[in-house]
């Protein structure tokens, strides 16, 4: 997927209402509303000189990097992942454009795609069943699926519902993800993998509330936000987006759950949730290590091992 197909995948987002507060790319006035009100979550802009649209009669604006930063990704470092893929094409935005007639079948595509989901997921609220929503990013290890249990104790079924689209380098690709959920929905048979396209952000708590939205639309009623939820390079405290959209769940008609993450516990020789044991020495399963692990198709003793032959037989 070529990297300028972001914009594409974020128009048709916006065209499918998958978005509460806008149905088009942002102008700079409607950027200050989401500068004000962290619980509208990520502003949708589109930088000029994108193939996919046309700017004859385009509004044209520039965005100040330093203060857009400090108000969405909560950082003044502007090499933060953040801001180098929301500005890789300069500073300058733009409003008022349409979509070049001979990319309206990818849209189609991608509106189709929201459309399906919300279809599933409206049949699934039919049948009566306590359903959680989880946005997942990642491979799971034992500490995802310690949360995955945490959850179904609660609920009926959880619907794994990541995004798929254009990735920071060194994220699980698609596929991988793909392969992985479709084991775990085997695995476990209260859970079920519903992904769609979208973009990312590595925003941190704005990108929770972002996701909310989104979950919202798509006609969830629960939606789990997880330790470090959408947060990158360390730039954020690991439950900021947690404690961040439970003052502001009155915005909102979604239920949250949340917990502090997945551990793996050595006196109980067990994989818990932080605090639901008396022991304090948890050891934390790193995802990145996980990762290393994987791409050297090396066995991690902190994963399903069927799991990862699976995907060293796919990579």
């Amino acid at each position: 997927m070529i990297d300028q197909e972001e914009y594409l995948i974020s128009f048709s987002n916006l065209k499918s209402g998958l978005f509460k507060n806008q149905d088009n790319f942002l102008s700079d006035k409607k950027l200050t509303k989401y500068y004000n009100n962290s619980h509208f979550g990520i502003p949708i802009c589109l930088p000029k000189n994108i193939k996919y649209f046309d700017y004859s009669k385009a509004n044209f604006f520039e965005i100040d990097k330093k203060y857009f930063s400090k108000k969405i990704f909560g950082t003044s470092n502007l090499n933060y992942i953040g801001n180098k893929k929301y500005f890789r094409y300069g500073s300058t935005f733009a409003y008022n454009v349409k979509i070049k007639k001979k990319y309206k079948s990818k849209v189609r595509f991608y509106i189709d795609n929201v459309k399906s989901i919300k279809s599933k997921i409206l049949q699934l609220n039919k049948k009566k069943q306590k359903i959680c929503a989880m946005q997942i990013r990642n491979v799971p290890h034992y500490g995802h699926e310690a949360v995955f249990k945490f959850i179904l104790k609660e609920f009926d079924l959880l619907i794994l519902n990541p995004i798929y689209g254009i990735k920071k380098k060194n994220d699980f690709s698609d596929r991988l993800i793909s392969i992985a959920l479709k084991y775990m929905e085997k695995k476990y048979k209260n859970i079920k993998f519903l992904p769609f396209f979208s973009n990312f952000h590595y925003a941190g708590p704005r990108e929770a509330f972002h996701h909310m939205h989104i979950r919202e639309n798509l006609g969830f009623k629960n939606f789990y936000i997880g330790r470090d939820h959408a947060g990158a390079e360390n730039n954020f405290q690991p439950l900021d987006a947690i404690k961040t959209v439970k003052k502001q769940k009155s915005k909102f008609n979604l239920k949250i759950i949340s917990s502090s993450g997945g551990y793996y516990c050595e006196k109980c020789s067990n994989y818990l949730i932080k605090g639901t044991c008396k022991h304090k020495k948890l050891k934390n399963i790193s995802g990145t290590s996980f990762r290393e692990y994987l791409f050297k198709k090396k066995l991690y003793p902190h994963a399903d091992k069927q799991l990862q032959k699976l995907i060293n037989k796919k990579v």
